[in-house]
């Protein structure tokens, strides 16, 4: 007996050694990335993140549930991290107030990055079930070589709002993410075409299909497709652009030519739309990227285009982060809306042109962002009496922005209209003295009248770090978005 169980020790010992005992643990990867607000892409806490198999049940978290799945909690940065086994995944992100959000199709084989965009429920009565969306015409996994037939179908327990879909990028504001096609308020698209060529996409890429509802729930579907490139060959890199970025009237250029231009955006805003943004907007910051065309971009090849890529100040490699398609024009912008973007942290960007399966060399740039800052008025103070007919304006940063501070204030005589006015620029001066327009109606302020006056512009500028920090841009320039002055004072002149 004894020798029998001795035996069996041995054998078993045996093949633990070899290997036969064990059961290989499968293949992990993360997923990571950022939910951001829909407004300026401030982060969102407290969100709850899970994932679980394409095509299989959601988790069920109940005392007798046999799957809980992978959760997460967003943290302070919008940040989540969920570990899962590889395959494909859905991420579903909720928080309350604001509609369901889902992404279907992840790809986990190591790390995957999903950003999801939180946009504040319609109504909290209605559903904050995502819609259901079919895809005709197109399936994960296929080859394309040309135009495709695609039909959309979206249902739910709430009216669909927007259908997005795009080759190679996740579809959705058109400031940030044409070109793409969009149907609004209908549950179908209908049979429509949808050229890879005009993504400038080739190879291994994407189409993917975004969905909101009008309680702003939103399903975001991802297919992997391969798109056939077209012939090999040397093909020449973009040129850097030539044109400056930004020119005053009175003191010149103050932004000249830049292949990268980090903006912060001082104030939240709506980045021009009221469509939902399907694509992140990143917080305050962006990164806009110009240039001059390749050579070899004549807007009559297919299958060409601009791929950009960034490495980060904390990582090691580059990454592709967009296709632009090529259309021939003399120039391009592309604006990085990425989240991950800090103030502070420098972004390196690559630029190439490629057609079929020949790429250029790379347009290298780099950019940090600057951080926010803010102009408060000083004098006269707000309701003033008495004030002088040729005054002196003083006013207050509240921190030293850039290496150079651009201003330009105006004065409003509310009397004749808003559009009655007059602006003084100033480089580094946080004063000016209004002294006259002779042959016009501000030769002097008119005595016992009331004017406003305030910060038409505020901009930090730092072209050692390729960058500028927007305090006020209220309709001093189209080159950045609008962002309103805190503060906008009256005051009343006093005699002759």
């Amino acid at each position: 007996m004894l020798r029998g169980m001795l035996l069996a020790v041995l054998i078993l010992g045996a093949l633990a050694l070899s290997g036969c005992l064990f059961v290989r643990a499968p293949s992990t990867g993360v997923i990571e990335g950022y939910v951001t607000d829909y407004r300026a892409g401030a982060p969102v806490a407290g969100a709850l993140v899970r994932a679980w198999p394409l095509n299989g049940e959601a988790p069920r978290y109940t005392v007798s549930s046999d799957y809980y799945g992978a959760t997460a909690v967003t943290n302070s940065e919008g940040y989540y991290r969920l570990v899962v086994p590889e395959g494909l995944y859905v991420v579903e992100v909720r928080k309350e107030g604001h509609g369901t959000s889902r992404v279907e199709g992840v790809k986990v084989a190591s790390t995957a990055r999903v950003d999801i965009v939180a946009y504040p429920a319609g109504s909290p009565t209605w559903s904050l079930t995502p819609p259901t969306v079919t895809i005709s015409g197109i399936k994960d996994g296929d080859t394309i070589s040309g135009p495709v037939t695609v039909k959309i179908d979206a249902r739910g327990p709430n009216d669909i709002f927007a259908i997005y879909a795009a080759f190679g990028k996740t579809p959705g504001a058109s400031y940030l993410t044409a070109p793409r096609a969009v149907y609004s308020n209908t549950y179908t698209t209908g049979d429509f075409t949808i050229d890879p060529a005009d993504y400038g996409v080739a190879g291994e890429t994407t189409f993917e299909v975004v969905v909101y509802d009008w309680n702003y729930n939103r399903t975001h579907v991802i297919y992997r497709v391969f798109v056939t490139p077209g012939a090999d060959g040397t093909v020449s890199p973009p040129q850097a652009p030539t044109d400056d970025i930004l020119t005053d009237d009175v003191l010149g250029v103050l932004i000249p030519a830049r292949t990268a231009l980090a903006v912060t955006l001082c104030k939240q805003l709506g980045f021009f739309s009221l469509e939902p943004e399907a694509a992140p907007p990143g917080g305050n910051l962006y990164v806009e990227l110009r240039w001059d065309k390749s050579p070899d971009d004549t807007g009559t090849r297919t299958g060409d285009g601009y791929r950009i890529y960034r490495k980060l100040a904390t990582e090691t490699e580059y990454r592709l982060l967009y296709t632009v398609d090529a259309t021939g024009d003399s120039s391009y912008t592309y604006r990085d809306s990425s989240p991950d973007l800090r103030v502070g942290l420098r972004a390196d960007y690559r630029i190439t042109y490629f057609c079929g399966s020949a790429e250029s060399v790379p347009l290298e740039a780099s950019a940090t962002p600057l951080p926010m800052w803010d102009v408060r008025l000083v004098s006269p103070t707000n309701e003033a009496f008495n004030v002088s007919l040729y005054p002196t304006f003083t006013w207050a940063p509240t921190a030293t922005v850039g290496t150079t501070q651009f201003y330009q204030m105006v004065v409003w005589d509310m009397g004749h209209g808003p559009a009655w006015g007059v602006v003084i620029s100033t480089l580094n001066e946080t004063s000016a003295t209004f002294t006259g327009l002779p042959g016009t109606a501000f030769e002097r302020l008119i005595p016992h009248r009331m004017y406003h006056w305030g910060m038409r512009a505020a901009l930090g500028i730092d072209l050692n770090l390729n960058a500028v920090s927007v305090a006020v841009n209220d309709g001093y320039t189209a080159v950045f978005p609008p962002v309103q002055p805190t503060e906008m004072w009256v005051f009343t002149t006093g005699d002759w």
